[in-house]
């Protein structure tokens, strides 16, 4: 009876494995040289699994250099695994007046106690998409091929709803015009005491234009955006400018394998929570002790080169910094180091590497393990206790991790 159970059940996954990847259709009549319409219904499996070694983020399912405590000194290995990062995709593409209309929608279990999370979910027709995507700020056809979550530090992979414009060319040019929500992240949460200055409703978009350059090489793209980061202040209304740039791109190294090198800068000022690093940390802008509300400077790059060893092996590596200075401060607390500091500023610097290995031994299948690196310094400067004298003190801590996966998608 025991074996005839497994053995129904062993039937039953292979069954249900077989339909799952056969959850594709489309119309037996086609327009422009496509299927009339087509959809397909897409899982993509992730074993995420993680052992730190140091760094003091243990219980942090991403590599986030934010998260390492300079202060603290707990170093204690762990280990743990799980399977939110796994992700459902819809899709639905048909032909409308001669254009292709296309419906995108997918979603994870990184919600918060394993709830399912809305990722993405856009509409695009002709010239215009509207829904949430990858913020076009970003570059959403770049992505180091690693395990963690958050990939590099300085990277732009935050998602909006917007609405986007574009124009493509048949030299392989493209331009994007468009406007995403507002997201403004204002006052600093531990190191500054800002409690009098907050952020407000925000009744401007964020407004966003690019330029990109596609070829055989791959392709070339600029970014640039504006801001407006609404506050209170005793109950009364204003804001302050933000804007930035950003440079990305991928290179083909290889005609046959691509060995691509990615790469992605940024800088600006009032732009900190569209880099992975600072997002959720409100560092947007901060109030100066004066009455001033100051955009914070932010930047951040990476590269990254992935090689195949074989048809089935392949290794990346990735190095990047992140960082931003907050100048002209009246006063603030360390919480860590119990010490004021006034006329005074703060600056943040990261600087992150990984390497990893992956094996795909049949299609749609990865498995790898990767080593990541990481250094977080904070540099305060001013007076330090009301002391007269200016003095700076820096703060540095490494953070060690070792990640490992599966993927299987079907």
């Amino acid at each position: 009876m025991k074996n005839a159970i497994v053995t129904t059940l062993f039937i039953l996954s292979c069954t249900f494995v077989s339909i799952a990847q056969q959850l594709s259709v489309q119309s037996k009549d086609s327009l422009n040289d496509r299927p009339s319409w087509e959809s397909y219904l897409y899982f993509k499996m992730k074993l995420n699994g993680v052992y730190d070694i140091s760094g003091g983020i243990q219980g942090n399912e991403t590599f986030n250099l934010n998260n390492v405590d300079v202060w603290g000194d707990d170093d204690t290995p762990n280990l743990w695994m799980d399977m939110h990062q796994s992700q459902v995709r819809l899709f639905g593409a048909k032909e409308v007046g001669g254009h292709r209309a296309i419906g995108y929608f997918e979603g994870d279990f990184w919600g918060g106690n394993n709830h399912f999370r809305l990722r993405m979910a856009y509409v695009n027709y002709r010239f215009f998409q509207f829904g949430q995507d990858w913020s076009f700020f970003g570059d959403k056809e770049i992505w180091p091929n690693v395990f963690d979550w958050d990939g590099p530090s300085s990277g732009i992979w935050r998602r909006n709803p917007g609405l986007i414009f574009y124009k493509e060319t048949d030299a392989r040019w493209k331009f994007e015009l468009g406007f995403e929500q507002t997201q403004a992240q204002i006052s600093f949460i531990d190191d500054l005491d800002s409690t009098f200055m907050a952020a407000s409703g925000n009744p401007t978009p964020e407004s966003i234009f690019t330029i990109k350059k596609s070829g055989d090489f791959g392709h070339i793209r600029l970014a640039s955006i504006l801001r407006f980061l609404h506050y209170n202040q005793s109950g009364e209304n204003g804001y302050v400018t933000a804007f930035g740039g950003a440079l990305s791109g991928i290179i083909k190294t290889n005609q046959l394998k691509g060995n691509p090198i990615q790469f992605q800068f940024v800088a600006g000022k009032g732009i900190a929570s569209y880099i992975v690093s600072f997002d959720g940390a409100e560092y947007d802008a901060a109030p100066d002790g004066f009455g001033n509300m100051n955009a914070i400077p932010a930047f951040g790059g990476w590269i990254s080169y992935e090689h195949w060893l074989s048809n089935i092996v392949h290794a990346n590596i990735v190095v990047g910094l992140t960082g931003f200075v907050a100048e002209g401060i009246s006063e603030f607390y360390v919480l860590g180091g119990d010490f004021h500091v006034s006329d005074g500023s703060i600056n943040l610097d990261f600087f992150y590497g990984l390497i990893n290995i992956m094996v795909d031994p049949f299609e749609d299948f990865t498995v790898g393990v990767e080593y990541n690196i990481g250094n977080k310094q904070n540099t305060y400067m001013g007076n330090f206790n009301s002391s007269t004298t200016e003095e700076t003190l820096q703060k540095n801590r490494m953070a060690h991790r070792i990640n490992f996966g599966l993927f299987y998608n079907f």
